[in-house]
């Protein structure tokens, strides 16, 4: 009686490690490609090349070479050690604004020049363009985060709305390289500069907090 082959048990799981390792390979080697040679100059090819995959593997994984960025990008935005939205959020309201400001330096310093790439490419590659603009909308709705608990604590001298686009405008990349590209400040000394500028500009004076406060009680 012959016996029939058995049947080897399909392992979805060890598939999922293996393509989440090639893809994190694409993406380092596009991110090197990027930095060095710019957005332009960077072709699917080169990265394929680099990451030692077939350039039909990362057309499986990204539409375009503006798919490539973004997920690049958004590697670099989540590989790093900065705190959480929610942690922020829920410290106590005065420190609010000094742990943004530290987290924004240690997300800057891993993504800052990627962040600008990406802004910069998207002027000469219509694809990226609602990529990023994605991206400035999920920071507008961050920074409304944080504007609405300093205003719930009242702290704030403007009102949320006018508080999120304040943050939305100071806290970016361009901000942090040409504090620290240009001014040369590290970046815990723009971490520093940041907290202060932004609570002059959006914070009550302690007195004033004070009088509101015994207001509301």
């Amino acid at each position: 009686m012959s016996r029939r082959p058995v049947k080897r048990k399909y392992d979805a799981t060890s598939r999922r490690v293996a393509a989440a390792a090639t893809r994190d390979r694409v993406c380092a080697a596009a991110e090197e490609l990027f930095l060095r040679d710019g957005y332009a100059r960077t072709s699917i090819r080169a990265v394929a090349r680099a990451a030692d995959v077939a350039e039909a593997t990362i057309y499986l994984v990204f539409e375009n070479k503006a798919a490539l960025l973004d997920a690049v990008i958004i590697r670099a935005t989540r590989d790093n050690p900065s705190e959480s939205l929610e942690a922020i959020a829920a410290a106590p309201p005065k420190d609010v604004l000094g742990r943004m400001a530290s987290s924004n330096a240690v997300l800057m310093a891993r993504a800052g020049r990627l962040i600008a790439l990406g802004e910069a490419a998207s002027l000469m590659d219509a694809e990226l363009r609602p990529l990023r603009e994605r991206a400035h909308n999920n920071l507008r709705a961050a920074f409304r985060v944080i504007a609405d608990r300093l205003d719930e604590a009242g702290l704030l001298r403007v009102d949320p709305r006018q508080a999120a686009d304040s943050l939305y405008a100071i806290a970016n990349e361009s901000t942090y390289l040409r504090m620290t590209d240009a001014a040369g400040l590290s970046p815990d000394a723009y971490a520093r500069w940041l907290t202060q500028t932004l609570s002059a500009a959006l914070l009550r004076p302690p007195a004033r907090r004070r009088s509101r406060a015994r207001r509301e009680s």
